[in-house]
């Protein structure tokens, strides 16, 4: 801890005292005289005009008395302002693939392991005791308090290639916390949803799901007093709690211990596997979001590729969830890369209803998507790919195909700098970095300039596996994509935790 060696005092004393001083009155003999009457009344007389006199000069000095003013005296308050040190910051990376093994009884294992880059000085990494998953463990990565820099970022990509698996996946790793909104996936016939939660506390978390449907709030067993170990993790199958939901939305809430709490959510159409991604979450429902990447590239191959189940989730769509007791008025515009005016669209929301609003007609491009509403609300964007080759994609030969959830990404503040983790990826997949200013702003990315005009996306192409610094004059949010032939996946780059600042400490 550090103490500023000054103490900041509160006010000087100032006393002033007064004295009044008292009179002793002589003493003596008495005198014996005889008077006449007439001496004895101006004696009398004589007395009266003396204590007369003697009232008048008490009625004076209390008056004086009254006039002067009483001390001040304030005391002094020794008032010491403390800076605490700045505590260890860690972030979870939650892991590698997810399936199901082949057999009479299958088992929950990883499928493929993660690719991860972690930027920061001085970082330590650790891996979960335990994992539901065979083979699974999730990844601390801490900066610890007496590390020499303050900036830390981390991500994952997956690219898992098994006859039930298979795509291109990337997700920030992610600071543990009481409350979490998870945003995408679904349930129904070849879709599969896991609900991951990585305790990195000391103590154990008692972990709360509620869950959010196209129908409205479901209820289900098991979803309160889950249990986390230290350094434990649960994968919880969505499928048993919300069973065929097309839509889902859940609330983590912990107490004890904190979580990091993700969704990984896999397609089969048919016999193909057509994707995967991991769905990082919302801190908590707000009357504006801003997802600052959503590309459509080959909308009509991905259209005709996913025909085969009815193409549910080959169009671009945005998730919406009001989860308060009241109808939110909601307008989303989706900015193209050139800027201008965009796609708006406005809906309402039912309270408790969980809303996927399609766009059916838009051209391949860079878009982001600016949501506001007139209540709290939640959201998250869904977009697909397709390869029309063979041969590059899953183990069976397919070609490869994909859907990718993407997050809203919380605001670098003006002023500000971060560091933004772009993922290691396999061959053939490039990464480019997304920023987005509603005012406007002029960012430094990696020491490149960047100018991004007011309500305009600007794409950067980024090398992958590397940790970039931003500095940023104005509110900015920062997406990366990574994308190759039938793949897509994304990731947010997430604001600094805020410094402690001085603490005033006063004495009983």
């Amino acid at each position: 801890m550090m103490t500023d060696p000054t103490p900041e005092l509160g006010a000087t004393t100032e006393t002033e005292l007064f004295h009044t001083p008292t009179s002793a009155e002589e003493g003596g003999e008495p005198a014996r005289l005889r008077r006449s009457s007439g001496a004895r009344v101006g004696a009398a007389l004589g007395r009266a005009g003396l204590a007369l006199g003697a009232a008048a000069a008490a009625a004076a000095l209390a008056a004086g008395v009254l006039l002067i003013p009483s001390p001040s005296i304030t005391a002094a308050v020794p008032a010491v302002p403390v800076t605490p040190d700045r505590a260890d910051q860690s972030l979870v990376c939650a892991g590698g693939a997810l399936g199901l093994t082949r057999g009479a009884d299958p088992q929950l294992t990883v499928v493929a392991d993660p690719r991860r880059v972690a930027t920061g000085a001085g970082l330590v990494e650790s891996t979960a005791a335990a994992s539901d998953a065979i083979d699974g463990a999730a990844t601390v990565v801490t900066l610890p308090r007496e590390a020499p820099g303050d900036l830390l970022a981390a991500a994952e990509s997956l690219r898992p290639r098994t006859p039930d698996v298979s795509g291109l996946a990337a997700a920030e790793c992610i600071a543990p916390a009481r409350t979490a909104w998870l945003v995408g996936g679904a349930t129904t016939v070849g879709r599969t949803t896991w609900v991951v939660l990585t305790n990195a506390d000391a103590v154990d978390a008692v972990v709360d799901l509620a869950l959010w449907g196209e129908k409205g709030p479901i209820e289900a067993l098991g979803t309160t007093g889950i249990i986390v170990a230290p350094g434990e993790q649960r994968i919880v199958p969505l499928a048993g709690l919300a069973v065929d939901e097309p839509s889902p939305v859940v609330r983590v809430t912990s107490s004890g211990g904190s979580v990091a709490a993700t969704l990984q959510t896999s397609i089969v159409r048919g016999l193909d596997p057509d994707g995967v991604s991991v769905i990082t979450p919302i801190a908590a429902p707000a009357t504006s979001h801003v997802i600052p990447a959503l590309p459509v590239i080959g909308l009509e191959t991905a259209l005709e590729r996913f025909s085969v189940d009815g193409g549910a989730d080959a169009l671009t769509a945005v998730r919406m969830l009001a989860p308060g007791d009241t109808p939110a008025e909601v307008t989303v515009t989706l900015v193209p890369q050139q800027g201008g005016l965009g796609l708006s669209t406005q809906a309402t929301l039912d309270p408790g209803v969980v809303f996927d609003l399609p766009f059916t007609e838009l051209a391949d491009g860079e878009y982001a998507v600016v949501v506001e509403a007139s209540q709290p609300i939640v959201v998250a964007g869904r977009t697909s790919v397709a390869s029309a080759a063979a041969g590059t994609g899953a183990a069976d030969g397919a070609a490869p195909a994909d859907v990718e959830w993407f997050s809203p990404a919380a605001a670098l503040a003006a002023g500000s700098e971060a560091v933004v983790a772009v993922a290691p990826v396999p061959g053939g997949v490039t990464a480019a970095v997304h920023l987005f200013a509603p005012a406007g702003a002029e960012v430094e990315l990696d020491g490149v300039a960047v100018s991004v005009p007011p309500g305009a996306v600007v794409v950067v192409p980024s090398a992958s596996d590397a940790g970039l610094r931003i500095r940023t004059t104005g509110a900015l949010h920062v997406s990366v994509t990574y994308r190759g032939d039938g793949l897509l996946a994304g990731s947010r780059a997430a604001p600094p935790p805020a410094a402690s600042g001085a603490v005033l400490v006063l004495p009983n």
